[in-house]
């Protein structure tokens, strides 16, 4: 008995392609398949077998991990808390840098000048391409530095305050909030805080970017462990 496939509709044939007997209906089967072959041909697309939008897919070069939504979860939820204990500890360590102390929760550190020198930070400032300069002061084999000044500010106060001179520190880990001599404030905090806090933070770029390469390499798996299926290894649909 012939059948006329040219009634029905791509996704029909598709569906009668998967469960036909081929060896027992060989002539229906051949009639099949060349109806498929010419609905293909004339660009007919099966709705149902559509793959979905092509960013549920990896690229050639991505990598993710897939996992089954019933597999055990064991392991879904060992990624899941790894990738945000490996975030915490990421804030945990930078975000304590952009802090500067307040002024009054500093102790005042007075002490005399056992050397004092201006010296080159070895730092070139992206903004402005200039070379910031440290002031170096030693007390009681302990190091204060005053950081990113200015070469004229930096040398004035190395040649203006001298040996065995008393001054008053304000300092955070040795880092020099405020300076003063002679009753005389010479580094105020307010003009110290900005400094600080840029030294401080002027390497961090490099982990916030080592960040943005960690989420955009784990993203996907992190989605398919929340949601397993949702992101899929290409595949190719008949």
């Amino acid at each position: 008995m012939s059948v006329d496939y040219s009634k029905c509709t791509l996704d029909e044939l598709l569906d009668v392609n998967d469960n036909i007997d081929k060896a027992q209906y060989p002539d229906r089967y051949q009639q099949l398949t060349d109806e498929i072959k010419r609905r293909r041909a004339a660009g007919e697309v099966a709705t149902s077998r559509q793959r979905p939008p092509d960013w549920l897919y990896d690229d050639e070069d991505d990598v993710f991990i897939e996992f089954a939504s019933d597999g055990p979860k064991g392991s879904r939820y060992l990624f899941i808390f790894l990738f945000f204990m490996i975030n915490l500890v990421f804030f945990a360590y930078v975000l304590p840098k952009y802090h500067v102390a307040d002024l009054a929760d500093v102790h005042e550190y007075s002490t005399t000048i056992d050397a004092i020198q201006c010296r080159s930070s070895e730092v070139i400032d992206e903004e402005t391409g200039g070379t910031f300069y440290d002031l170096e002061i030693t007390s009681f084999q302990d190091n204060f530095y005053a950081v990113n000044i200015g070469a004229s500010k930096c040398h004035r106060l190395a040649q203006s305050l001298k040996v065995g001179e008393k001054i008053a520190i304000w300092h955070e880990a040795g880092l020099i909030l405020q300076l003063k001599a002679a009753n005389k404030t010479l580094l105020p905090y307010k003009y110290m805080k900005p400094k600080v806090r840029q030294f401080q933070t002027s390497y961090l770029i490099y982990f916030w970017f080592g960040l943005l390469i960690f989420w955009s390499g784990l993203f996907k798996s992190l989605i398919n462990a929340l949601a397993p299926g949702t992101f899929k290894v290409r595949e190719d649909v008949p």
